[in-house]
């Protein structure tokens, strides 16, 4: 069975917020959701940051699989996602986001078009049980 949620987050710095509430109530029965709102949160302040507006998130639970998404439309730089070099920004205040998504996901990317980048990660429900 498959169960997919999606949501517009609004567009200003309350979408981490609205996200990370999303992502726990729906999974306020599937285990420890820690890891997954950890997620969403790194991945909606990027969207935020980094994209513009709509914004959106989208949570799909297939079997034992937990995939998140967070699009955006591609903002003035259009870069894609990635986890940073080590250096000055590993040792600032910001700028490991991804690198937070990388060690608690199970597995993550990016599928980026001409006008919107989407970033995802997926964790194993096994994950989330045993955390």
């Amino acid at each position: 069975m498959t169960v997919t949620h999606s949501w517009t987050l609004p567009a200003d710095t309350s979408a981490a917020a609205r996200a990370r509430h999303l992502v726990q109530s729906c999974l306020a029965t599937w285990g420890d959701a820690a890891d997954a709102v950890s997620i969403v949160s790194e991945l909606c302040t990027n969207a935020i940051l980094h994209g513009s507006p709509p914004q959106t998130l989208k949570l799909m639970i297939a079997d034992d699989n937990l995939h998140l998404e967070v699009g955006n439309a591609r903002g003035a730089g259009g870069t894609i996602p990635k986890v940073p070099e080590h250096g000055p920004a590993i040792a600032a205040s910001s700028g490991r986001g991804l690198q937070i998504v990388a060690a608690l996901a199970s597995a993550w990317g990016t599928d980026c078009g001409p006008e919107r980048i989407t970033v995802w990660a997926d964790i194993s429900r096994h994950r989330l049980l045993t955390i």
